[in-house]
């Protein structure tokens, strides 16, 4: 059993390491690629502008695809299947540290400078599911930019795993829910 547990807990730190990676390689090629640009034109110009918007439309496909993903492979790591009737939850689900530190956890972790994006504060619905043993998956973001929103969504799943989630509870026992946080969020820097 201790060996089982052990190799559930490596899959998991590793699939989470590759999640993070994949945002990383694209913030990596990003900035090489945008500090190129400025180097061959280092004055504003229409064609470093036109280039400028090339690779944030790049770097959106970048997080988009690492966000398909990890959807991917979160369907294959499902450990719980939804009862047939949904059980009465009589406690919710919440985060270990309440719901101020998960938003400022998630403002720190996304980064949209380079969209130039100043909505404050910028209103979302992060909604995930959160299994009997607390691990979460198939994380979506609405609100009313769609690359905005994959940001989000990738910042989450880069801050998931520094805190942990207590599952909802019927009767006592911890049970599959769906967690819908409101949350606002100030990007500017």
């Amino acid at each position: 059993m201790k060996k089982l547990s052990a190799l559930a807990f490596l899959f998991i730190f590793a699939f989470s390491s590759a999640q993070v990676s994949e945002f990383e390689k694209a913030d990596s090629k990003y900035d090489r690629k945008l500090k190129s640009l400025y180097k061959k034109y280092p004055k504003p110009n229409d064609e470093r502008t036109k280039q400028e918007w090339l690779l944030t439309e790049a770097k959106i496909a970048s997080y988009q695809n690492a966000l398909e993903k990890i959807s991917e492979e979160e369907k294959k790591m499902i450990t719980d299947a939804p009862p047939p009737m949904a059980p009465k939850i009589t406690k919710e689900a919440e985060y270990e540290t309440g719901k101020a530190a998960i938003q400022k956890l998630l403002n720190e972790a996304v980064d949209l400078t380079f969209l130039n994006f100043a909505v404050n504060p910028y209103k979302v619905t992060l909604k995930f599911t959160l299994d009997s043993k607390g691990n979460v998956y198939n994380a979506k973001v609405k609100g009313n930019n769609e690359d905005v929103n994959s940001f989000i969504e990738a910042g989450f799943y880069r801050i998931k795993d520094k805190g942990k989630w207590k599952p909802a509870e019927s009767n006592g026992r911890p049970v599959l829910s769906v967690v819908s946080l409101p949350l606002q969020l100030n990007f500017s820097k």
